[in-house]
């Protein structure tokens, strides 16, 4: 069926009973989830979650804030950057230095979580309603819509800094979240939809869910495409629960942002979402999921697009041992484990075996595992044991029998980008070894000051300056049963031409990082590891941050200024360093270069409140080559 005559059968389609439509799912899956339930243990405690959720939300009180909500990325310590406690919904502590906030914007973050609460416990309600035939859960539902209909647009549009702006939403504070909040709550208005009075379904339409998307339509266009995935998704959700064609229209074809644009131009070769960060990566499938279901429902198609599948593939792909995302850009992705929820549908859908080996990681209680999970799934790792590289993406993960070699040489990845080409993060016998940090709530300092910065990550950095956000190239790759190799080179600092170069065989990765310029320059090639660092070199304890000093400035801008107990030392032959963990040991052997200065010391890791040893090599020079061998081992 062609696209056109998809869109012109939609109409038809939606105007079935809505006992057998609920926009995510038919009468007759939701009939064949109780049937799941009656033989498959999980499927009956996926549904027991369930109405856990749904008899919390139908005993408390209706509780609908006054107002829109505000930027969760505002929640943190100005300070510490570490997420804060939320004592009452006007008190904010800082559990690592026990500083207090109140007011604005932590009391409205507080009550964007109120209306995440309530749109969550409508979803959940209604579904219980749907499974259980109970009333009580169906009239909640109604109430809430109501509510949310008579308050919806009292709310001011506000943006993340109180201002109406493109961006500004009501119930939150941008449109990327209103879209958040809106596919669940429309989900629970098709589910109840033929237990309302038909003056209830036009008030909820016409003063929630229409309202709704032209907030989120509006007149902006956000250059972060994983944002416009969620849009798509709620106007769609929308056009399809009201059956207007418009709002479909918009979601699948707008020629800057519809899904069919999105996935021709933000998926990368080889499945990577185009911002480069797997957690985004997750988050988009996370909103084309409904948007994929709410399609399959109303006889659209979404699944047969390629580009849309191959997003499954990317981050089993890439994934270190222990099924954690190697962390690069922002948002450091998390594990597998936390992605189960969109493969028990990827699985119920395309029936790949390495979809259904991810749902072997978790006990499947998920929502998607009881409406949409398939019975039978296959036995073991969904990890790859073998090196894959996306070339044209710039990713790759370089393995053995014990070690795996995560390395980013490709796309800057634009706003959600960081100035770190050629990073690598290890991973030996059980435990992370080098460390990508990913990123924190981003309304704090620090996540610009360290985690946005190079000497953050583990690659060179060029006169303490910050890379420039360009691209990485491809050079080599080759993949045999003894070892793997990767060449990739980056210009990220103005004259200056990197190379690095990394072979893994067994327990060693031998990692040759060449700088090159036509003057001299201050390279640092850093490292930072978990564990207990210690060097075979003597090292003196520094009053001041590590850094060369610019103008009347030492080391206290780029993220330098964040390096704790500094210790400095002088290598002018071979030396070593090593990082030691419970269940395994990593040693860095470095080869003489006379004039090197060491620095050790620690900085904030994945999270701010726990610091992570580093090491930095300094040389000055022309041209300088760092040849490093990693060896891992059992400590």
């Amino acid at each position: 069926m062609t696209r056109r005559a998809a869109l012109a059968s939609f109409a038809l389609l939606s105007t079935t009973s809505l006992n057998q439509n609920f926009l995510l799912i038919s009468q007759s899956e939701i009939d064949a989830a109780k049937r799941k339930t009656e033989r498959e243990p999980w499927a009956r405690a996926a549904l027991e979650r369930l109405l856990q959720s749904a008899n919390q939300a139908l005993v408390r009180p209706l509780n609908i804030p006054d107002r829109g909500g505000q930027w969760g990325h505002w929640y943190s310590c100005a300070k510490d950057g570490v997420e804060l406690r939320t004592e009452s919904p006007t008190r904010h502590v800082c559990p690592l230095c026990g500083a207090v906030y109140s007011g604005e914007p932590y009391d409205s973050v507080y009550l964007t979580r109120v209306h995440f609460t309530n749109c969550n416990a409508m979803r959940d309600m209604a579904l219980a309603f749907r499974f259980t035939g109970k009333h009580d859960f169906a009239t909640k539902t109604k109430e809430l819509l109501l509510a949310y209909a008579a308050k919806y647009l009292t709310y001011a549009r506000h943006d993340n800094n109180g201002k109406d702006t493109v961006n500004a939403a009501r119930i939150t504070s941008q449109t990327l979240d209103e879209s958040v909040w809106t596919i669940p709550a429309t989900w629970a208005y098709c589910l109840i939809a033929d237990e309302l009075e038909r003056a209830d379904r036009e008030t909820i339409a016409s003063r929630l869910l229409r309202p709704a998307t032209e907030t989120i339509i509006g007149p902006s266009y956000d250059a972060l495409s994983n944002i416009q995935c969620w849009k798509d998704s709620a106007v769609a959700c929308v056009g399809f629960a009201l059956n207007d064609q418009r709002l479909i229209s918009i979601a699948m074809d707008n020629p800057l942002r519809g899904f069919h644009v999105l996935m021709q131009g933000s998926v990368l070769p080889g499945g990577i979402w185009k911002e480069g960060s797997l957690g985004y990566h997750h988050y988009v499938l996370s909103a084309l999921g409904p948007l994929a279901e709410a399609a399959r429902h109303n006889g659209l198609d979404l699944y047969a697009d390629t580009q849309y599948h191959s997003l499954f593939d990317a981050p089993i792909a890439l994934a270190l041992p222990n099924a954690e995302t190697p962390g690069f850009n922002d948002n450091a992705g998390g594990s597998l484990k936390n992605w189960t929820e969109v493969y028990e549908l990827a699985f119920a859908r395309w029936g790949q075996p390495e979809y259904g080996r991810v749902l072997n990681l978790v006990p499947r209680t998920s929502l998607n595992a009881l409406l949409y999970g398939v019975s039978s799934i296959p036995a073991g790792d969904p990890v790859p044991k073998t090196s894959v590289v996306l070339r044209e993406a710039g990713f790759a993960n370089l393995r053995a029998a014990n070690v795996s070699v995560a390395a980013r040489f490709g796309k800057h990845g634009g706003g959600h980008g960081h100035p770190d080409m050629l990073n690598i993060v290890t991973f030996a016998y059980g435990s992370l070894f080098g460390v990508d940090p990913g990123s924190i709530n981003y309304g704090v300092p620090l996540h610009k000051e360290w985690y946005r910065s190079t000497v953050a990550h583990n690659t060179v950095s060029v006169d303490e300056l910050l890379q420039s956000p360009a691209d990485g190239r491809f050079v080599d790759w080759s993949a045999n049963a003894d070892s793997t190799k990767l060449i990739a080179e980056a210009n990220v600092y103005e004259g200056v031409h990197f190379e690095r170069a990394l072979v893994l065989a067994g327990d060693s990765l031998i990692d040759t990082f060449t700088c090159e310029a036509g003057a001299d320059h201050t390279y640092d090639w850093v490292f930072h590891s978990q564990g207990d660092l210690a060097v075979s070199v003597p090292l003196a304890s520094r009053a001041e941050p590590i850094g060369q000093t610019i103008g009347q400035t030492i080391g206290h801008t780029n993220g330098y200024q964040h390096i704790r107990q500094a210790k400095q030392g002088q290598a002018d032959g071979d030396w070593t360093a090593t990082w030691s963990q419970k269940s395994a040991k990593l040693t860095l052997s470095i080869g003489a270069c006379p004039g090197t200065t060491i620095f050790t010391g620690v900085g904030p890791g994945r999270n701010p409140a726990e610091m992570v040893p580093l090491l930095v090599i300094r040389r000055k020079a022309l041209k300088t080559t760092f040849a490093v061998r990693h060896t891992y081992s059992n400590s």
